[in-house]
This record gives structure tokens, C-alpha cells and sequence, in this order.
């Protein structure tokens, strides 16, 4: 027998010599039983495959698998297992599923004498510590999974391809080399990722929900076609400039930027630009791939919303349904601004205009440098030239502080921008909470939606519904118990009855009771009377 499935049998506990006469089994399924102990399994040395999943397994030897060599699949997921036996013997181990269990740590030579391990999943525990650098002379491993657990540092083997660190308190990332294709990282609290720029053969990087503010890797990078940084708190993203990227999915929703990338995108097909502080977008040639756009919540200029809907209106996917900035208009379901000009612009003017009138002022500076004077030279003229440059001295003064009142309220309209756009997310999430918990109580209390009317009208409704159904069971409640009171003076009524006929039976009882006694007395008077007659007969006495 090379296979024993065992799944789901209520099995509770391995005897010691349970696989006495088994010793060519290797495959074994121990699957959704209620074991809680292992000891070994010394009786089956040729074991491949060992399923101990879905049990209450709390305690493995340390040396429950010294003589298992030959196993290279095993589970142990969903277990409650805090500490780990030793896996030192099994020299042709490949996938390890150590997942939902109660694991706080792994030792730095856990894993030292598995040279073919290639999966290891230790997701959904409770894990501050494990070095991933044990993992290093693992030259066939390439997936690990260390997902929703506790660490908060990070080192990557340089074989791994595919590594999912989700759901940590991940702050520090060391990569001194690098194969990852897949990496997944969302929900920590990452800050810096320069680490990752020896990452070339990245594919899909997934970075949401993090704490970065800027990013300038992706020129690292040339194999990159899935890129989320949404939910962090980037105020720049810096992209190779203006050469070909096959970079397919883009998210940078929830974010503070202003800015898009001007580099060529010309694959990209998903693209979440969504709450940000976007006043344009360089769009380039990737408007002609886009099948999928996100852009709601940003400053948009209504210039280029005009433009992007008549380009591509039937790819946008999020629309705006009120503008809460009041300088904001409603513009084919995106909320806009009419600037006289685009912000950046307009930047770009005034650092142009004060490049050149500072050249121009160097210029006539060093054409109006006062030199040693010649003879002959008239005194008033020189006096007259350190008069204008007296005078363009102040002129340049009075244009630099021009350029610092202008960078001052562009610094005070950014901030202005960023603070309601903050106020504008918060309202609509609260706005959101409110509209679900209405569609909640709807759906509870029976509402019908009535095509566009306002949550505040629907609660009123759901209100006057709990209003109008608190009285319906106020007078239901009435009517019940007076009928309950009827009910029991009803009871009462029969109950007395039947006392009174019991009473009237009793006494009908004794009543009879007396007649059968007088009837009884009678029949013998007359047997007695009739006795004295026969004795005094003529007929007996002749």
C-alpha cells in the first residue's frame, strides 16, 4: 500500500506503532481530524506526502520526522502550533505550509539542512521574528509568504521570485541582490524603498497603504507592468524620462500629487489617478491603450476634462456626483476648475520670467561695473550710472519680493488645496457611511429606493416607518393582552363552573347513595314481610 487517505475520520490521536506494517507508504492523508499530538512517524521512512491540516495539533516532537528523508510535501497548515520541530533530516523537502497556526518565531537555523526547498508559506501567524536570510542558499526556492504576521523588518533571498509580505509593521527592506517578479507589500509601514533598485526583474509591485513620499525607482525597473502605490502619501513619482516603459497598470489613487509622468506609457491599459490634488495630466500616447481610468476627486483644470471626454469619455469609470468645493463646477461627471491657466504652467512662466531678468541684470551689472576713471571722463555721467544702477538694484529687489509674495500664496494655495481636498475625502466618506447605513436600514425596515432621492429624505422615511411600526406593535401588544385578560377571566369563569357542577355532582352522589341505602332497606322489609305472609297462609296450615 503506497497511499492511505485518513481525511476527516475523527481520528484524535497516532498511536505509536500505527504504521507498523505499512512501510511503503508514501502518501498519507491525516486531513480535518482532531489530533493534537505527534510523536513520529518513524513506521513509514519513505514517506513522500504527509497532509496534517485542519487538526488541533498543539505539540510535534523535535524529532518527529528525523526518519522521514524522503518527504517532500508537507502540511501543516491550521493547526495551533507555537513551536516548530526540526526539519534538518528532511533532505528532499520542497513545499512547507506552516500557515494559520500560533507561530511568535522562527529560529535562524530552522531551515538549515533543506537544500530543495522551493515553497514556503508561513502566512497568518503571529510571527516579530524571522530572518529570511537562512533562506539564502536555497537555489530553488521561489515563492515565500510570510503575509499577515507581526515583523517589522524585511530581508529578501536573492533567488525568491515571489514574496508576500502583506499585513505587517514592516519599516526597514534589505535586497542586497535581487530576482523578485512578484512582490507584495501592502499594509506596512514603509518609508523608504531604494532597496528594491536592485530589483530588475520586477513584474507586479504592489506598495499600498504605506507611508511613502516619493518614489523614483520604476527606471530600475524596465520589466515593471503592474505598479500600486495607491493610499500613501506621495507628493512626487519620478519615471524614466520621456523612453518607453511596458508599465500596463498604474494606480496612484489616494495620494497628494500634482503631477503625472511625461515619459511614454504606450501599454498602458488601467490607469487610477483618483484623489489626488491633479490639476492636469500629460496623457501622451497611452490615451490610446487606456481601456480603464480613474480620475474623481482631483483639481482638475476644465480644459483638460473637456479634452479627455472627447478623446476617451467611454473608459472613465468613477464620476463625481456633487463638487464640495464651491469654486468647483460639475463637468460630464467630474468635478473641475475653470484656471485661466494650468497651474504648472504658470509656474513655469514666472521661473522663465525671473531667469531672464536676472540674466538681463547681470548684464547690464557688468556693463555698468564702475573702472578706474579715465582722464577726461565727465563726472556727472558716472554719477548718473551709479544712479541707475542704483536704480536697477532696486528694481531687482522690488521683482524678488515680488517672486516671494507669489511663492508665498502659491505655498498658501497648495496648502489650501491639500487641506480641502483632506475636508472633501473625509465628507465623502462620512457621506458614504451615511448612505450605506441608510441603504441598510432601508433594506431592513422594507423601503423601496425611489430613483435619486436624497439619504436625509430616506431616513425620514425609514423614521416614520420605525415610527408607525412602534405603535402597530404598541396596539398589537394592546389587543393581546386584553385578549389574554379575557382568555383568563373566561378560564376563571369555567373554572368555577366546574367547582359548582363538581359540588352538584357530590351531592346527587350522596343523594343516590341514600335512595340505593332506602332501596336496599325496602328489599328487605319486603322479604320479610313476605316470609310472615307465607307462614300464615291457608294453604300451610290445611
Amino acid at each position: 500500500m503506497e497511499l492511505l487517505n485518513a481525511e476527516d475520520l475523527q481520528i484524535e490521536e497516532i498511536e505509536y506503532q500505527a504504521f507498523k506494517y505499512a512501510k511503503k507508504l508514501k502518501t498519507l492523508y491525516l486531513k480535518k481530524n482532531l489530533i493534537s499530538n505527534i510523536e513520529n512517524f518513524r513506521g513509514v521512512p519513505l514517506l513522500v506526502h504527509l497532509d496534517l491540516s485542519y487538526n488541533r495539533i498543539t505539540h510535534i516532537k523535535i524529532d518527529a520526522f528525523a526518519k522521514n528523508r524522503e518527504l517532500e510535501r508537507l502540511l501543516m497548515n491550521h493547526n495551533h502550533i507555537s513551536e516548530l520541530p526540526g526539519f534538518q533530516n528532511i533532505d528532499n523537502l520542497e513545499e512547507l505550509n506552516l500557515s494559520n497556526n500560533d507561530l511568535q518565531e522562527i529560529s535562524d537555523n530552522q531551515f538549515r539542512g533543506n537544500p530543495m526547498l522551493n515553497s514556503l508559506d508561513a502566512s497568518y501567524n503571529q510571527l516579530r521574528h524571522f530572518n529570511l536570510n537562512q533562506l539564502n542558499d536555497k537555489p530553488n526556492l521561489s515563492f515565500i509568504s510570510v503575509s499577515y504576521n507581526n515583523l517589522e523588518s524585511l530581508y529578501i533571498p536573492g533567488q525568491v521570485q515571489k514574496l508576500d509580505a502583506r499585513n505587517n509593521s514592516i519599516s526597514y527592506i534589505n535586497a542586497n541582490s535581487c530576482s523578485l517578479q512578484n512582490l507584495y507589500l501592502s499594509n506596512n509601514q514603509i518609508t523608504d524603498i531604494s532597496a528594491l533598485r536592485n530589483c530588475r526583474s520586477m513584474i507586479i509591485l504592489n506598495l499600498s497603504h504605506n507611508k511613502l513620499q516619493s518614489i523614483d525607482l520604476i527606471d530600475a525597473m524596465p520589466e515593471l507592468s503592474n505598479l500600486n502605490v495607491a493610499h500613501n502619501q506621495l507628493f512626487e513619482i519620478n519615471f524614466p524620462a520621456k523612453v518607453a516603459h511596458p508599465l500596463q497598470i498604474l494606480d496612484l489613487s489616494h495620494n497628494k500629487l500634482s503631477f503625472g509622468p511625461t515619459n511614454k506609457f504606450d501599454q498602458m491599459k488601467t490607469l487610477k489617478l483618483n484623489n489626488n490634488n491633479f490639476i492636469e495630466f500629460k496623457f501622451g500616447g497611452m490615451i490610446k491603450s487606456l481601456n480603464y481610468l480613474q480620475l474623481s476627486n482631483n483639481e482638475w483644470s476644465c480644459e483638460k476634462i473637456t479634452q479627455i471626454m472627447q478623446e476617451k469619455r467611454e473608459i472613465i469609470y468613477d464620476i463625481n456626483e456633487t463638487c464640495i468645493n464651491s469654486q468647483a463646477r460639475l463637468l460630464n461627471g467630474i468635478c473641475c476648475k475653470d484656471y485661466k491657466r494650468a497651474f504648472n504652467d504658470r509656474l513655469k512662466e514666472m521661473i522663465q520670467e525671473i531667469f531672464v531678468h536676472e540674466n538681463v541684470n547681470k548684464k547690464d551689472q557688468e556693463k555698468c561695473k564702475p573702472t578706474k576713471p579715465a582722464i577726461g571722463v565727465n563726472q556727472p555721467n558716472v554719477q548718473t550710472m551709479h544712479n541707475k544702477i542704483a536704480e536697477l538694484d532696486s528694481s531687482t529687489r522690488e521683482m524678488f519680493n515680488e517672486l516671494e509674495t507669489v511663492k508665498s500664496q502659491i505655498a498658501h494655495i497648495e496648502q489650501e488645496i491639500i487641506s480641502n481636498t483632506t475636508r472633501q475625502y473625509k465628507l465623502q466618506t462620512v457621506n458614504q457611511s451615511f448612505k450605506q447605513l441608510v441603504e441598510t436600514y432601508s433594506g431592513n425596515y422594507g423601503i423601496p429606493k425611489e430613483g435619486l432621492i436624497s439619504p436625509s429624505k430616506t431616513l425620514e422615511k425609514v423614521e416614520k416607518y420605525t415610527q408607525d411600526r412602534k405603535r402597530n406593535s404598541e396596539n398589537l401588544l394592546a389587543r393581546r393582552t386584553n385578549e389574554v385578560e379575557a382568555t383568563n377571566a373566561r378560564m376563571e369563569s369555567k373554572n368555577s363552573e366546574k367547582f359548582t357542577s363538581q359540588s352538584e355532582n357530590e351531592r346527587l352522589e350522596e343523594v343516590l347513595k341514600n335512595i340505593k341505602t332506602k332501596e336496599s332497606k325496602l328489599k328487605k322489609e319486603k322479604q320479610l314481610l313476605e316470609k310472615t305472609w307465607n307462614r300464615n297462609s291457608p294453604s300451610v296450615h290445611g
